[in-house]
């Protein structure tokens, strides 16, 4: 009897292991199916948006990114995804607007991202400062990088495009003082 539990637990550990569920030595983990790796236009942007010490935001170049993401530039010079499609991420959400602008002394970039909220957003980027001037029922942050950029990061809000008005659940931006 006891040579039979022994190779009823073998068998049972075998089995678990097969359905994943047993030992996990070298299992190489499942990727999520719907969580893309970043392209590498994504992967810069995303750079340049941590608004790290010695961060430049030339116009050209972070247009140039936005398009490469799958971004067109629209009405009131915010960039929008394209209608059809597969739609642009950054950080591991879905970009529903975009805005690049440029005066009163400093440049900003901003995305504008459909699900992660701006606590959680906060959070991944290490952004823990609450941001006492913002006009948001949620808290919003942002962080000094240097004397010149600050990495912003805002709550739920919506912008309004031409006639439309855009539903998001957080902003990260980067604004830099020229």
């Amino acid at each position: 009897m006891n040579q039979n539990l022994r190779a009823l637990l073998r068998w049972t550990a075998c089995g678990l292991v097969a359905f994943g569920i047993g030992k996990v030595g070298a299992q190489m983990p499942v990727p999520l199916l719907d969580a893309a790796a970043p392209t590498a236009a994504a992967q810069q942007l995303e750079a340049v948006l941590h608004c790290k010490t010695g961060t430049t935001l030339k116009t050209d170049e972070v247009e140039s990114r936005l398009q490469s993401i799958g971004l067109l530039k629209g009405a009131d010079g915010f960039f929008l995804p394209l209608r059809k499609g597969q739609k642009p991420t950054l950080f591991g959400d879905e970009v529903v607007a975009a805005l690049l602008t440029t005066g009163d002394g400093e440049t900003k970039a901003a995305v504008y991202l459909k699900r992660q909220t701006g606590k959680q957003m906060a959070k991944r980027l290490r952004v823990s400062q609450i941001d006492e001037q913002a006009d948001t029922d949620e808290p919003s942050y942002f962080k000094q990088t240097s004397k010149k950029t600050t990495l912003l990061v805002g709550a739920a809000s919506e912008v309004f495009v031409g006639n439309d008005s855009l539903k998001y659940q957080s902003a990260v931006a980067c604004q830099r003082l020229n």
